[in-house]
């Protein structure tokens, strides 16, 4: 495997045929919302891992280029693509520790979409962590390319997203499932952003979960979240952390992901 300036390579574990499949991407974000929502998803179906991306532009978490150790083996960064059975439709789960750094992630997400299509997935969502104008204002927000599908949303719960922007790969990949005539959707759950938030996550399993009638248990989620909240009091009780507040005066559209 020999690398060059604007190396990227896809290397298929398993050979699958996934029933009437949905993409869902949860990566490292607001809240590490997307992150936790996807890491628990492979966890509680114990999904296989079907294909690896590597590329020169997954950089590690710091930003650098390396290795990560772990159990005494060696990873270099990469993008993992999981295969979750459902009842009706399957999911491949598409989570990775960083995102690609900037200039690279419309390669990488074109390269999804290729093996996305020739698995037979015609739907891609995409978990994030939305920060909203108040910390009063909970739950999922979604954008959607597609009106019926943004009907299925709001028949859950979900509010519309009205405005600002949705950044990196939550938005991008969406943006370019798009251009290719894909129904593509955003999942956002509300978040401080300050620290891992997964409550946030819960919720927007939650949607996922009535979608597509997955029967996710979310006992264990809830006690993480639960748990979470606790260090979080603490942290702003030491002076550690800082409680949300909204600025007094922002200027544009907000930005989400």
């Amino acid at each position: 495997m020999g690398c060059s300036v604007g190396y990227i390579e896809l290397v298929r574990l398993e050979e699958v045929k996934p029933k009437d499949p949905v993409l869902v991407q949860g990566v490292p974000g607001l809240g590490l919302v997307g992150k936790i929502a996807a890491n628990y998803l492979i966890r509680k179906f114990d999904a296989k891992r079907i294909a690896i991306i590597y590329s020169d532009y997954l950089p590690l978490p710091d930003g650098s280029s390396g290795v990560r150790v772990e159990e005494e083996d060696i990873q270099p960064p990469c993008y993992e693509i999981y295969h979750v059975r459902g009842p009706k439709n399957d999911l491949l789960v598409l989570t990775s520790e960083v995102q690609p750094i900037a200039m690279g992630q419309y390669k990488i997400g074109e390269l999804v979409l290729d093996y996305a299509q020739e698995l037979g997935v015609s739907t891609v969502i995409t978990m994030g962590g939305y920060v909203p104008a108040s910390p009063d204002i909970k739950g999922v927000f979604a954008c959607t390319n597609d009106d019926s599908f943004m009907e299925r949303l709001k028949a859950v719960g979900v509010q519309p997203l009205t405005g600002g922007y949705v950044t990196g790969a939550a938005g991008l990949l969406i943006g370019l499932a798009d251009l290719r005539g894909m129904t593509s959707a955003c999942l956002l759950g509300t978040t401080s952003g300050a620290f891992p938030d997964p409550k946030a996550s819960k919720m927007v399993l939650e949607v996922l979960d009535e979608l597509y009638n997955l029967g996710i248990d979310l006992e264990e989620l809830e006690r993480e979240a639960e748990a979470a909240e606790e260090i979080i009091k603490e942290e702003i009780k030491l002076g550690e952390g800082e409680e949300y507040r909204p600025e007094e005066e922002e200027k544009g559209l907000p930005y989400h992901g």
